[in-house]
C-alpha cells in the first residue's frame, strides 16, 4: 500500500477524491505534513441538492489545518469543484 492510499484511508476519502501527493516539510518546528487532495481529470461530482453526478465547470483551491499527524502539523489542500447540475 502506497503512502497516499494510507492517508486517503485515514481521512475517509471516497471516490472521486484521493490523495494526489504528500510532502513532509522538516525545515520548520514543528514539521508540517502537506497533503494534496484531488480527483482525476473528468471526474463527476455529486450535486449538493439532488446527488446527481455532474461535471465541474471550475475549481477553487482551499487549504485547511487538519488534526496533527503524530507530532507533525497537517495541512490539506484541495481544489473544490463548482458544478453545473441540469436540474438546479
Amino acid at each position: 500500500m502506497q503512502a497516499e492510499e494510507i492517508f486517503a484511508l485515514g481521512l475517509g476519502l471516497t471516490p472521486p477524491w484521493k490523495v494526489m501527493s504528500q510532502r513532509l516539510d522538516t525545515d520548520h518546528t514543528p514539521s508540517k505534513l502537506h497533503l494534496e487532495i484531488g480527483a482525476d481529470r473528468g471526474a463527476l461530482y455529486p450535486c449538493p441538492e439532488c446527488g446527481a453526478a455532474c461535471e465541474a465547470h471550475d475549481f477553487k483551491e482551499f487549504t485547511w489545518r487538519h488534526l496533527n499527524f503524530f507530532q507533525h502539523h497537517c495541512y490539506l489542500t484541495a481544489r473544490l469543484p463548482r458544478i453545473n447540475c441540469p436540474e438546479h
